[in-house]
């Protein structure tokens, strides 16, 4: 038997507070003990990384096959966005607590129909200077 997990969403784009419906399905060839559904973010790009899990569901099964379905409220931000020095990314992760066994679906959460793009400031000289909290 192929060793599998999957996670089965109708879509990949939702709205900020919109509810995701979807199933997680395995198949492997050990009992899985847990099987845990992580909803987060995390930045990709230039700088530190910020991470946060912002919903966790677990089931625990004996069962080397199976399918469960899941219900989440979406939050309403932080929004999906593609800038060029850092982006903001969503995805829903699947795993075991025996043998390590994982699965992702990357999702967009945003307003419109795709992440938010952050344009390039072409030139420096064009922004205005600031100075947070100087006094004056």
């Amino acid at each position: 038997m192929a060793t599998e997990l999957f996670i089965d969403i109708p879509k990949t784009i939702y709205q900020p507070g919109e509810t995701l419906v979807g199933e997680v399905l395995w198949a492997l060839e050990n009992s899985p003990g847990k099987i845990q559904l992580s909803l987060g973010w995390w930045t990709e790009g230039r700088g530190n990384r910020d991470a946060k899990i912002e919903h966790e569901r677990e089931w625990v099964t004996e069962e080397m096959a199976g399918n469960e379905k899941f219900e989440i409220v979406l939050p309403t931000s932080p929004y999906s966005f593609e800038g060029q020095l850092i982006s903001l990314k969503w995805a829903l992760e699947l795993s075991t607590s025996r043998g390590k066994h994982q699965a992702t679906a990357d999702l967009v959460l945003t307003p419109g129909q795709a992440a938010v793009e952050l344009p390039l400031v072409e030139h420096e000289s064009k922004r205005k200077p600031f100075s947070f909290g100087r006094n004056r």
